[in-house]
């Protein structure tokens, strides 16, 4: 009756708390301690501690603390925890076996303005796939080659569960697409001329140098989405070159690519791929971030007429 009594407090007080409720009352952890459950919801654990423990928590435990993480040089941390939660966040976000994990992390690197998180968001989108490095040409352990390499018989197995001899494996390719969309649009906020020349090289300025994925048009719109956060001249280029070149072939990469270009700029002309060269080459001046307003009212003013 006392279990009964506790169920049913805790599912009112995760009712009124709002987020991420769902998820919390149909855990495993809500139905073992639902008082517990309730109070880490409330309050929730400090996401460094979570990040940082030894043995790792729980990928799920993990991704919710990315989702809450702040980044320690902004806020009152020392050099060394922001060293540790950028060394576990490069993990998280180029190896973790679990997509959710990568993606929290790939979010959370968007959010630190610290100077290596754009390079560990480019190997985390070429990572995206999911794939384990290859191995050497060796045999896989377990498996002892009868007679050499040149004997041309099969192996012989010893002790091992024969699926272990399945190729390389991944995540599908939706979610490998996911987590690219997700690496370019963090790697956006990290206004860096580097990120910028990466952004445009996926959405395809340079058609002799697209990395993987590069040709899924889910993909290339998100680097443009990437490139209108990009507060830098090289990514005012790079959209410029993105309009030109997408004008009668690409309706979303045009109006990602003017959107993202008057964001930048604050100038507001239309999509005429002309202007927008003389714009760039005349040397572009970044404005600050608009407001939610002021974006409404460039969207309204170009493509809801």
């Amino acid at each position: 009756m006392y279990r009964a009594l506790a169920v049913t407090i805790a599912a009112f007080a995760l009712l009124a708390s709002g987020c991420n409720v769902w998820d919390t009352v149909t855990s495993r952890k809500f139905r073992q301690d639902p008082l517990k459950a309730t109070r880490n919801l409330v309050s929730p654990e400090d996401a460094a501690v979570v990040l940082l423990a030894d043995p790792p928590r729980s990928g799920d435990d993990r991704a919710k603390a990315m989702q809450r993480l702040k980044e320690p040089a902004r806020h009152g941390g020392s050099q060394d925890q922001q060293d540790a939660l950028v060394e576990v966040l490069s993990r998280a976000a180029t190896a973790d076996p679990s997509p959710v994990v990568r993606f929290a992390a790939a979010e959370a690197l968007g959010r630190f303005q610290d100077p290596r998180a754009g390079q560990i968001l480019m190997v985390a989108y070429q990572k995206a796939d999911g794939r384990p490095e290859r191995a050497a040409l060796a045999p896989p352990v377990g498996v002892v080659p009868i007679g050499g390499a040149s004997a041309g018989r099969l192996p012989t197995r010893v002790g091992l569960d024969p699926s272990s001899l399945a190729g390389p494996v991944g995540f599908a390719p939706d979610v490998a697409a996911a987590l690219r969309c997700r690496c370019l649009e963090s790697l956006g906020r990290t206004h860096t001329p580097e990120a910028a020349r990466f952004l445009g090289t996926v959405a395809g300025t340079d058609p002799e140098a697209r990395p993987d994925g590069a040709d899924d048009p889910e993909v290339r719109q998100a680097a443009v989405r990437g490139l209108g956060k990009c507060r830098t001249p090289e990514a005012a280029g790079a959209l410029a070159r993105v309009l030109a070149a997408e004008t009668g072939k690409d309706p979303a990469l045009v109006r990602g690519a003017h959107d993202g270009l008057v964001r930048l700029t604050g100038k507001r002309l239309p999509p005429n791929p002309q202007q927008w060269n003389e714009v760039v080459q005349a040397g572009v001046t970044i404005v600050p971030e608009p407001t939610a307003l002021e974006s409404a009212i460039q969207k309204a003013a170009f493509w809801d007429k």
